[in-house]
């Protein structure tokens, strides 16, 4: 989100003037330079001189204090720095000299989004996306999808992402945004279709190859699996998407070796003999199972152990309990794999027993 301000950056065309506020010719242009030192502060931030940005941007206020432009980038400024106070003063004086600029509206929604004040973020990007005259409404619809994704909104970040997309069907970044929507939702096919279209018209990237072996995954594609992790390993292979694509194909290659003793032992066997089923489940499966059984009965309660294939939205249907809440309790990141023969808290902190069970 912070890459559309940085965007609006006006270009630099001229040397700075060095002359102070009140000893100005009377052909010095004050709003003109205020937009001069505005850009100048803004590179420097987006080059990490933090020092330099602020000397800059604070000039650029002596110049023209009026100038809703310049309070914009203070208030980026202050975002930068995480001064949420300053930011947010910057920000409503913005929008107070400039009360139709979409721009300043969408940034400002988007800040709020990311201090959780979903209502006014909401608000704010309405006002930008109900501006006529405004051209980054692909960009809004898309930080909406963000702040519904955020608040575990997950079918109304979904429209939001396909309506960014009505907009700007080529806009890579939102088509990567609803297929992981897609896949954290089970609509496996749509999260495939969305992959598809993002692959015809955008680079391929660490990021993408890992999102492709989720979706083939997920619909027990294994060939598909191992062929993108292979790109993987051919194109990204010091990438963390890789690392992760690893330990997925070490649950697999368990998996299927559990798979073929199974059948194995079925082939030699013939049939299982009546009240004897447990002799044929694999070893995995065995050992989860005794896992399950050896917990308490209070803690069963609280405790899912996660068995092959499954996700967070197949966990969370099974308890009727949100994603959002499965990853607060567990201290799990979007973008965190659940691994085979874990377990997973139910219930929130303040109910979790303190019986560690080995």
């Amino acid at each position: 989100m912070r890459k559309s301000l940085i965007a609006c950056v006006f270009v630099l065309t001229g040397c700075v003037s060095q002359s102070q506020p009140g000893m100005l010719s009377d052909n010095f242009d004050q709003s003109e330079a205020a937009r001069t030192r505005m850009s100048l502060g803004l590179t420097y931030l987006k080059n990490g001189d933090y020092t330099q940005a602020k000397k800059n941007l604070d000039r650029a206020l002596e110049f023209a204090p009026r100038l809703a432009d310049v309070h914009y980038a203070m208030a980026y400024y202050y975002q930068t720095v995480e001064e949420v106070p300053r930011a947010v003063e910057y920000y409503e004086n913005a929008l107070d000299l400039a009360p139709r600029n979409a721009d300043i509206a969408n940034s400002y929604g988007a800040f709020l989004c990311q201090q959780r004040q979903f209502d006014k973020a909401q608000e704010l990007f309405l006002k930008a996306v109900n501006n006529k005259r405004y051209a980054n409404t692909a960009q809004t619809y898309e930080n909406m999808g963000l702040c519904a994704r955020d608040q575990g909104l997950h079918p109304q970040a979904i429209e939001y992402f396909k309506t960014a997309l009505n907009h700007q069907p080529s806009r890579g970044k939102t088509l990567m945004l609803l297929t992981q929507e897609y896949l954290e939702t089970g609509r496996y096919e749509e999260a495939k279709d969305s992959l598809r279209r993002y692959q015809k018209m955008a680079r391929v990237t660490a990021q993408s190859l890992w999102l492709a072996v989720q979706v083939a995954d997920a619909q027990d594609d294994i060939e598909s699996v191992r062929s993108y992790g292979e790109m993987l390993r051919s194109l990204y292979p010091e990438s963390i998407q890789y690392q992760r694509y690893t330990e997925l194909e070490k649950q697999l290659s368990t998996v299927t070796n559990a798979r073929n003793n199974h059948t194995n032992i079925k082939n030699s066997q013939g049939a299982p003999r009546p009240g004897n089923s447990e002799a044929t489940l694999s070893a995995s499966a065995r050992a989860l199972a005794s896992d399950l059984n050896s917990l308490p009965v209070a803690e069963k309660e609280q405790v899912h152990i996660v068995q092959f294939h499954e996700n967070l939205y197949r966990i969370s249907v099974k308890y009727n309990i949100r994603m959002s809440s499965l990853r607060s309790w567990n201290n799990l990141a979007q973008t965190d794999v659940l691994e085979v023969g874990s377990r997973l808290w139910l219930v929130p902190p303040e109910q979790q027993t303190n019986q560690v069970v080995e």
